[in-house]
């Protein structure tokens, strides 16, 4: 499993791959200590290497929009429901 880490301001992106082989992105504090699973997994879609589905509600919902705010991430044009949520297929730019 290729895992990349990018620091960030305030903690350090870690880029994993789902076993489907989907991208998988984790925030966590400068600590290490991990503060969110930013992405979900889901078969029904195909995503090109850069792109994850933002999971941008519930725990998630001022962390994910702060990122967007800040260019960390960009969304496209697509979104998966899940559950009852709309989630956006986003590119990761860091």
């Amino acid at each position: 499993m290729l895992v990349k880490e990018k620091i960030y301001s305030e903690g350090i992106f870690i880029k994993k791959n789902y076993p489907n082989g989907q991208l998988a992105v984790f925030f966590s504090n400068s600590d290490g200590e991990p503060v969110a699973e930013l992405s979900l997994n889901d078969n029904s879609v195909e995503l090109a290497s850069d792109e994850f589905i933002l999971k941008n509600y519930s725990e998630n919902s001022l962390i994910a929009q702060e990122f967007l705010d800040s260019k960390a991430f960009t969304p496209t044009d697509r979104y998966l429901l899940m559950g009852a949520h709309l989630c956006p297929i986003c590119r990761i730019n860091i």
